[in-house]
């Protein structure tokens, strides 16, 4: 593997094969964000659809009460949720009952949902209602008037710990967390090698003849300066910010060209702090003094529950152990392969659960330009990668189902230098 320009593809094939292990229904996914509520939960939903039926007054006026009835409830529990959601598809569950609705079909623009655990959600339109109509959830909750007195992640101590340190980085900090982090976010910037735009189109379907998907990413010197993903009608722009030395300031998402979300990096002596304005949760990578990721740590304040995984390196710098788990649980234990002392990519990997049973594999074939990744849950081969490198970080990839069937095909291309702006 080593010597071998695989980068691009290794993490193509990374996400498809955690797709498929860790989420359930990826193509529908992909399309549509989704919130799924099961009773005895309860649930009051503000959402907000792309028609234009409603005018800024009616919009405030929805944002108002919205904050008056989340404020009663300031944490959030697997009892009650309350919270703004951008969700396109919402499904509650009470015993063999579901109900789904499209939020996109909604009558106006703003609208209050509320799921009481036993029956059919309501759909409140009217703002000046919201708080009579949610009362009946909010008085069988607890929680909704006073705060929980004793909490295990408190957001205010963690920022205000964080904003005490004094630190600003350096040069050399900064050439160590590009060049040594394993954040996949500088994967390539420390490789340096892309460069120019890169389009990736992938077709699926029968015939594989339109793409689904096409994503156009622009590089400078391997820094990802932006990304335009354009899927099922919907376009998704991500422009990335770096400071003078590199190090990546802030992530800036826009949606069908509005503001979607944001992402901030903070930068500490043995940590780097990934957060959203709204400071909801955060996620901490834990630095070593050689730079390398031991562990992450993400914490949602509102939830009080916190996904961490802890990273074992051998004396090579080769990353060989994942161990991760939610609160105080382990899950699940990964375990990485090399064919060499030197090689930069891994050639195998393997899962086993919180009791030591082997639960998913996969294995990298290489041979001259082609690439082979197999991928194995409980013993049975489930998806078959094939990628073809065509110089400069272009190439093709296809999947193929657990019957050897075509599923899709990408091919990322390089845009000429005289095409590009």
């Amino acid at each position: 593997m080593n010597g071998h320009p695989k980068s691009s593809v290794l993490r193509y094939v990374i996400f498809q094969l955690s797709v498929l292990l860790f989420c359930v229904g990826v193509a529908k996914s992909q399309v549509k964000k989704s919130i799924e509520i099961g009773a005895p939960s309860q649930a009051i939903l503000f959402v907000t659809n792309a028609s234009d039926k409603s005018t800024d007054f009616m919009m405030r006026l929805h944002d108002q009460k919205a904050k008056e009835i989340i404020r009663q409830v300031p944490y959030s529990t697997t009892k009650l949720l309350v919270t703004k959601t951008d969700a396109q598809q919402l499904t509650f569950i009470v015993n063999k009952s579901k109900w789904t609705l499209d939020v996109a079909t909604l009558k106006q623009r703003n609208a209050m949902i509320l799921f009481d655990g036993q029956s059919r959600p309501k759909v409140i339109y009217e703002s000046q209602r919201y708080l009579q109509a949610a009362k009946p959830i909010l008085t069988n909750n607890k929680q909704s008037s006073t705060p929980q007195k004793a909490l295990k992640y408190d957001g205010k101590l963690f920022f205000d710990s964080i904003a005490a340190i004094p630190f600003k980085p350096s040069r050399q900090y900064a050439e160590g967390i590009i060049s040594r982090s394993s954040l996949p976010i500088y994967s390539t910037q420390k490789k340096g090698k892309y460069d120019g735009t890169y389009i990736s189109q992938t077709f699926t379907g029968e015939n594989l003849e339109k793409p689904s998907g096409m994503i156009t990413t622009v590089y400078q010197q391997g820094k990802e300066l932006s990304a335009n993903n354009l899927s099922n009608g919907i376009n998704f722009y991500t422009k990335y910010f770096y400071n003078k030395w590199g190090l990546i300031d802030s992530i800036q998402q826009l949606q069908n060209s509005k503001w979607s979300s944001s992402t901030i990096y903070q930068y500490l002596p043995h940590a780097i702090l990934i957060t959203n304005p709204e400071r909801r949760s955060a996620s901490i990578h834990h630095l070593n003094d050689q730079y390398q990721v031991v562990r992450e740590e993400s914490i949602h304040f509102v939830y009080q529950r916190m996904h961490w995984v802890d990273y074992r390196y051998n004396e090579n710098g080769q990353l060989i152990e994942e161990v991760s788990g939610l609160n105080d649980a382990i899950e699940n234990r990964r375990l990485y392969y090399y064919d060499n002392l030197k090689a930069d990519n891994f050639s195998s990997w393997q899962v086993f659960d919180a009791t030591g049973k082997l639960t998913a594999e996969s294995k990298i074939a290489v041979q001259g330009n082609e690439s082979t990744y197999l991928f194995y849950r409980d013993g049975t081969l489930e998806l078959k990668i094939v990628s073809k490198e065509q110089g400069d970080y272009q190439y093709e990839s296809t999947v193929f189902d657990k019957q050897n069937k075509i599923t899709s095909k990408t091919i990322q291309t390089k845009k000429s230098s005289s095409n590009s702006q």
